[in-house]
Parts: C-alpha cells; structure tokens; sequence
C-alpha cells in the first residue's frame, strides 16, 4: 500500500501489484477484474452461483445491444488474445450466445485464467487494521484492509484478506458490511437499473474507470478510450 500525491494529498492510493476482490461474476464484475488485471493488480474475482447466473433465465431473449458495443475495448482484445479467428458476431445476438461465446472465456483467458472462485458466497466484509513491519514507518494513515468471509458449496467458510473491494452485484446486496460509507478502496459498480442494457453498461464502464483512477491518485485514468495513432 503506497501514498502519492498526484490526485489529491490526503486521498490514499493503491499501487499494483495491490490486491483486488471483484465481487461478482456478472458483465460488470468481469469487466472491473479485467481492468485490475490490465493495470497489473492482483484480483481475485468471487461469484456466489456461476459467471452470469443471474442472466441464464433470459438466456433465449435477444440481446438489446449491438455486438460491437456489449463489451469493452479490454475484454475484446482479451477475448481476441485467446482465439484463432474472429469473434464475427452478427444480430440477432441472444443473450446466452453472449454469455457462452464472450463472457465464459473472458474468466478463462490469461488474465483471469485462475482467479475465478465459484460458487462462493461473500457473506460480510470487515475492516481489519494494517499490521505493519517493526522496522515500517507510516508516512501517512493507513487505511485498513478487508476480510471477506466466504462460505463453499460444501457450507465450510473461510476469510479472504485483500487491500481493495469491488462490489458488482447489482443494485442490491445481502453482503453485511461492518463499516460506514463512504470507505477507501471499497467501490460499488453496476447500481444503475432500467431496461436499456447499454446504458447500464456504458454507466458501469464509467463507474470502474472512476474506481481505478481513484485508487492510482489520478484524475483520469480511461483504458476504454482509444488510444492515438
């Protein structure tokens, strides 16, 4: 855990290789672990069912967005990184089509080829105070790390210590929180809710990019936007 001063001085930065748990499997959670990923953080990404289980009833349903815009500039070339020929998707697009053919491979690519852990069910996050070395000195306070109990299918729990949170679980969450917001390095993505899919997704990009630019001390720090030739 480091303290720069590029953004703001009394705001606490995390530096990669930092620790990151994505909390949830679905389109934005994978997208947020694909960018702790691209920026060299360690992420571990959590889902309570399976990757994208909340969309498996709507799985026959086609897909409202356009299939050059359903998932990021960082997840096609991850997603392009891992295969032979080309996505060539073409309308109408189902929703499982999207589910099965991108997101799926998304978790088992090279950058998050491992760090998949389901079904595992976060039940509660706590602050636990940062112990630090005897012969460390803080230059500034410390926030505290997070441990996250998870309970298995087999019932059996454990906890899961890590420097950050993201929580993608939608808009609502059963997850017991002993701390008050707003706290550093824990973020919310995906709250928007509504039937247009790609607004929701265009909000929740906007979302994870405002959670790593906080966490880096930087104004901007966009990996969506193109870059310039």
């Amino acid at each position: 855990m480091n303290e720069t001063h590029s953004m703001d001085d009394d705001l606490p930065t995390l530096d990669p290789p930092g620790t990151i748990a994505v909390v949830g499997a679905g389109p934005l959670g994978i997208e947020a672990a694909l960018y702790g990923r691209f920026l060299g953080y360690d992420v571990t990404l959590i889902e309570a069912e399976g990757v994208c289980a909340s969309m498996i009833p709507q799985g026959s349903q086609s897909l409202r967005i356009l299939p050059d815009r359903c998932l990021s500039p960082l997840a096609l070339s991850a997603l392009a990184a891992q295969r032979q020929d080309s996505i060539g998707w073409t309308l109408p697009l189902t929703v499982g089509e999207w589910v099965q053919d991108a997101l799926i491979p998304l978790t088992e690519s090279d950058l998050l080829h491992g760090r998949l852990r389901s079904p595992v069910r976060v039940t509660q996050i706590m602050p636990v105070p940062v112990e630090l070395d005897p012969d460390e000195e803080a230059i500034a306070p410390i926030p505290p790390d997070f441990r996250l109990t998870l309970i298995g299918a087999d019932g059996v729990s454990e906890f899961l210590d890590t420097e950050a949170v993201v929580l993608a679980v939608g808009p609502h969450s059963d997850i017991s929180l002993g701390f008050s917001l707003p706290i550093p390095y824990f973020f919310r993505v995906g709250q928007a809710s509504g039937e247009d899919w790609e607004a929701r997704l265009i909000a929740g990009h906007r979302e994870i990019v405002a959670a790593f630019a906080q966490l880096a001390g930087r104004a901007d720090l966009d990996l969506y936007r193109p870059r310039r030739v």
